[in-house]
Formats: C-alpha cells, structure tokens, sequence
C-alpha cells in the first residue's frame, strides 16, 4: 500500500502532461483495494498469482496452469495497444513482463530479448545504482519515480482520495468514544512487513504510559490481523490498559482512512499506514531501523519528524541479516514524549533542551526547501562528516545531471552545509583531499575511454580489425580501473556506478554507433568527476586539498 501511495505523485503529473490520457494501474490482488486510493487513476488491472498458494484451487498442482494464466493476462493486456508503460519494480519477473507486453514506450526495469537488463531513463539508471550507495543518496523514492517520467517536482506531495466518513465518529464500534476538542488521540503502527525493523513492543508499552500519565492520551493500535500477537503482547505490558484500544486486523481501508483522520499524531514504523497518515495530513512520528532508510522512504510531505540510529552500521545494507538490531534501542520513548510535549506547545518540531543521548541518534523533519521540493532537515545539529559533505554534494550534483535544464549552484551547497555543525577535523580534511584526487583520476580514465571510442568510430568506419581488437583490450582496462576504483571508496562508487548503468544499457551489433554511445559515456564520467571537485572546493563551501596534477540486481543482468 505505501508502494501504491508512493507514485501518486507521479500519477498526478502524468495527468497534468497528458490530460486526455487514460492511466491503468496493474497491482497484485493483495492490493486490490489500495487502488480507491489513488487518485487519477481510470482503469485497474488485477495480478492474482495468490491465487496459486493453495494447492487445493488446482487440482493438479500443474505449472502449465500458472503458466497459461500469466499467458492469458499478459495477452490481454497486450491486445489493449498501450502508449507508455512505466514499471516501478525492480523484479525480474517485472522486467520479462515488460519485455513481453511489447508497449513502444517504457520507462523502468525491462530487459532485451536475450534477458540482459535495461533501465532506459537517467533517473531509472540512478534507480538501479542507489540501493548500492544508500548512504550517498538525498533523493527520496517518490522523487525518483516521478523524475523518471520527466514530472516536475515543485510543490507536489503524496496524496490519496478520502472517503465521505465523519473521520471523528464511532464507526461500527471500533472505538467506544468520540473524539472531542480536548481529547488527544495518538495512533500506534506497531507492526511493519518486516519484524526486525520493528520498534519493541515494550518501548511502545513504555511510551503508551508516558503518553497517558503526562498528556492524558487516547491510543489507537492499528495494523492487520497478523499483527495482533504483538498488539497483545504490547497491551499486556502497558499499566493504563482502558486508554489503549486494540484495532489491529478490525479495519478495512475505509476505516482506518477515517481513523487516521481522527489521530493527532502516528507513531509508527515504516509502513504503508505511515504513508496513507501522511497524505491526510495526520502528523507522522516515523521510526527508521534496520533496512529501513528515511532518506528513500520518509514520507513525501511536509511536517513529519523522523527518527534513526545514528550509528555506523544504520542503514543496514540490502541482503544484510543482523543479529544484533542495535539501533532499535537508541530510540527511547522519553525520546518522542519529549518531542511531542514541544510540538503541542510550539506548534512545529523543534529540538529539546534536555534530549538524552543524542549524539546516537538522527532526528529529521520532512520540510519544503526553497526550491518547493520535499527534504529531509535535521533537527539535531552533529559535526559533519565526510559521508555527509558528499551525500550533500551528490544531491547538488545529480539534480544538474539528472534534471533537465535545472540550474543549481554552489550557494544551495551551502545552505544545506549550514545544519550541521564545522568540523575542524584534519582527518575529514585529509580523506577529502585524498578523495578529489582520485576523482581526478577517474576524469582522467574518462577522457582515455573517450578518446579510444573516437579511435573504435575511425577504425570501424576503415574496416580495420586489428586496431579494433587493440582498442577493445585497452577500454576493458580503462573499465577496470574505473570498477576497482569505485569498490574501493565508496564516496565515489556513485558515480563509478553511474557509468556502469549506462554502459549496460548500449545493444545492438554496429560498432560505430556502440562506439559514438559509448564515447557519450566516458565524457559523461569525465564531466561529472570535474563537476564534483568543483562542487567540493567551492570557495565557500571551506573545503580546499593540494592536487597533484554491477553488483547483480534482482533483474535479469548480463
């Protein structure tokens, strides 16, 4: 479901380019009723492969079932001639859809017809290299999606059509009381698709009664009935048992759209009811463990806080399985009771005098910046760090790249340098400088590739073999070195990895014209390694240094 509500802003500037168009969202049958919620939305396609999870609905348990099932769907959808699809998984079995629906336009994850892997769209490339380099990304999901389809992002914010419900109401005996002016009602997500990026049930106990004891709070727990064991376990703990009620697997969508309305704040981990809370303007208390990232998947409207570890480990990385969830302790309930009590007083997040231990701990608000886009503003201000310059300089770097006809300039460096603390570290100094130096090594494999591409065009065009062959060996070396040197520092691996992306996307059989695509690759690497130095050594960014001079994806890869 947060998935769903994820691309509506996309959705919606697909409406505003095309309005005549009709869009036709396809979900599994797990999410068939999440589509109601999706504005511009005209058709719906429904994939029920759940449909096979029990052996008794076919009788011979026949893969040829599957099979002519998949066959029959895709051939209907096929028949109906679409213009553009646009495909926001990353699955194989997505990209062989994809590649068998044969729609003209396609902007996503698709594959060519013998199985290597294309992305297409410059923000989709990037798509495919970010969950590789998380701690170097600024760019929320929903941005990514939308820029992959040309949208422009000014003031646009996730959004679900509401139903007509009094939000306020007792609906059907869910609760048995009715929200009044002085009554604050604050909403639990204890459960999340994944357990162990789940907050303790005993940390939720323990905020429940601080909750209750200081402000008098009514709590709602919401969540699917697969998440009543941990409700249980949760009330079971809690000392103020009458101000809490059990909703968890008690509401369809409906009721819990209503709900939600009904809450002062959600406290919640990151989950689809985070983001449906967020596109009704119910104020979000997000908590980030785990692989949970908020810099991906915070929600994409102003006004929210959200909470992470601020430990070296946090974001764990994709295929990571942790023993030790360490930074689910970090976060403590005085934590957000704290936050709360100032936010009721000053009507706006704001850092408190007495936080404990928040030298562990990364506290956001989702904000609109200057530019009318969403971001991530830290409350607490830490000293920075190298990851953190870089992260900074690669957001200003891939909106001039990625963006078309986008100006950006150094001063916007600059005022996201200004909420963090000056380092005055000489061994951040030392490894920064250590860093350009080698991203002028990478502008110069750039310019080499470029060159050997001009001399593969001339060679090709002269029917020369030989020097062919000779030009071949030596772009394989300059790749190499440009791989070897990405694996190595991480801080540069965006770029590096960028490359990479946009090599693999060049078919076919002409060398000449493989020659002339590929010559565009290096000079883009070129290109960008020289405007990240730029970036980094902006005179008043007060960073200066003396200068000497595809991991596999979950889709089908070369």
């Amino acid at each position: 479901m947060g998935d769903l509500i994820q691309t509506t802003p996309l959705i919606q500037g697909l409406k505003d380019k095309y309005p005549d168009a009709r869009i036709t969202l396809m979900v599994s049958s797990d999410f068939e009723d999440a589509v109601s919620l999706i504005p511009g939305v005209d058709d719906s396609l429904v994939f029920n492969l759940r449909q096979f999870k029990d052996p008794s609905a076919w009788e011979d348990e026949s893969w040829v079932k599957i099979y002519r099932y998949i066959e029959s769907e895709l051939n209907s959808i096929r028949d109906k001639n679409y213009d553009l699809l646009v495909n926001l998984s990353h699955s194989r079995f997505s990209a062989l859809m994809v590649h068998y629906l044969k729609v003209k336009n396609v902007i996503g994850f698709h594959c060519s017809a013998t199985g290597d892997r294309l992305t297409g769209h410059p923000w989709m490339q990037y798509f495919g290299t970010e969950p590789f380099n998380r701690n170097f990304n600024e760019f929320n999901l929903v941005e990514i999606f939308s820029r992959s389809s040309d949208i422009d992002m000014t003031g646009r914010e996730i959004q679900v059509l509401e139903s007509s419900t009094d939000s306020c109401s007792d609906q059907e005996g869910l609760f048995n009381f009715s929200k009044s002016d002085d009554d604050l009602v604050i909403g639990f997500q204890i459960g999340s698709s994944l357990e162990n990026r789940r907050w303790s049930t005993a940390s939720f106990a323990k905020l429940a009664d601080l909750l209750v004891e200081k402000l008098n709070v009514r709590i709602l727990l919401f969540g699917v009935a697969s998440e009543s064991k941990s409700a249980a376990e949760m009330i079971q703990l809690v000392s103020n048992k009458d101000r809490v009620t059990d909703l968890t697997g008690k509401t369809d969508l409906k009721q819990l759209t209503g709900l939600l309305k009904g809450c002062d704040y959600l406290v919640t981990n990151d989950t689809g009811t985070m983001h449906l809370a967020a596109a009704l303007n119910t104020k979000i208390i997000g908590l980030f463990f785990a692989h949970a990232h908020p810099f991906e998947t915070a929600p994409f409207s102003s006004g929210h806080l959200i909470f992470q570890a601020r430990i070296s480990c946090a974001p764990c990385s994709y295929g990571v399985h942790c023993s030790n969830i360490v930074c689910v302790e970090k976060v403590l309930p005085e934590h957000i009771l704290t936050f709360v009590e100032n936010h009721i007083e000053h009507k706006k997040w704001q850092m408190p005098s007495d936080l404990i231990n928040a030298s562990e701990l990364n506290v956001y608000e989702t904000v609109t910046s200057s530019d009318g886009l969403i971001r991530l503003k830290p409350v607490i201000r830490h000293a920075l760090e190298l990851e953190d310059i870089f992260r900074l300089a690669y957001s200003v770097l891939w909106r001039e790249a990625l963006v078309p006809e986008t100006s950006t300039n150094i001063l916007s460096l600059q005022e996201l340098l200004e909420e963090y603390e000056n380092s005055d570290s000489q061994t951040v100094r030392e490894l920064l400088g250590n860093k350009m130096e080698l991203l002028e090594t990478i502008e110069a494999l750039g310019e080499e590739g470029a060159r050997l591409c001009e001399g593969i065009v001339k060679s090709a065009a002269h029917a020369l073999p030989v020097k062919l062959v000779r030009f071949g060996d030596e772009i394989q070396k300059i790749d190499e070195k440009i791989e070897l040197t990405g694996m190595a520092h991480p801080e540069l691996k965006p770029i590096t990895d960028m490359f990479t992306k946009r090599k693999e996307n060049l078919m076919g059989s002409d060398i000449s014209r493989l020659g002339i695509e590929s010559q565009k690759c290096y000079t883009l690497l070129r290109n960008e390694s020289r405007r990240m130095i730029e970036i980094l050594t902006a005179e008043d960014v007060g960073v200066s240094y003396s200068t000497h001079s595809s991991i596999r994806v979950a889709v089908p890869g070369r």
